[in-house]
């Protein structure tokens, strides 16, 4: 949207007997495009990124094994990752068992019993 202002100040210069309702119009479709337009150019070039699970602390614990803090009960838990106490969700386990994670969903750990 800041394009569609540069470019309507830029036409209110040039036309100055420009009406207020032709520029708000103007202002309206211009930021249409250049919405529609950066949403194209992202999807024909996607950022390709080096660490694609940064900011998604989730998706990082895949794979690794903690310790139950809690038991699993009726589907949910808890197990202790650094000092900080995540829900789990997988079948029922006592505390102490060893769980490794199979996925996130949200903010939910998705576990299975570690053999």
């Amino acid at each position: 949207m800041g394009i569609s202002a540069v470019v309507l100040g830029l036409l209110a210069w040039l036309i100055p007997a420009m009406g207020w309702e032709t520029q708000l119009m103007l202002f309206a479709i211009l930021s249409l495009v250049s919405i529609v337009g950066w949403r194209v150019w992202q999807r024909r070039y996607p950022d390709e990124s080096d660490q694609p699970s940064l900011n998604r602390r989730a998706e990082q614990y895949v794979g690794r094994v903690f310790v139950l803090e809690t038991p699993i009960e009726n589907g949910f838990g808890k197990v202790r990752v650094g000092d900080s106490l995540w829900r789990v969700e997988g079948p029922d386990a006592a505390a102490g068992s060893r769980v490794r994670v199979t996925s996130a969903d949200g903010v939910v750990l998705v576990v299975e019993i570690a053999d």
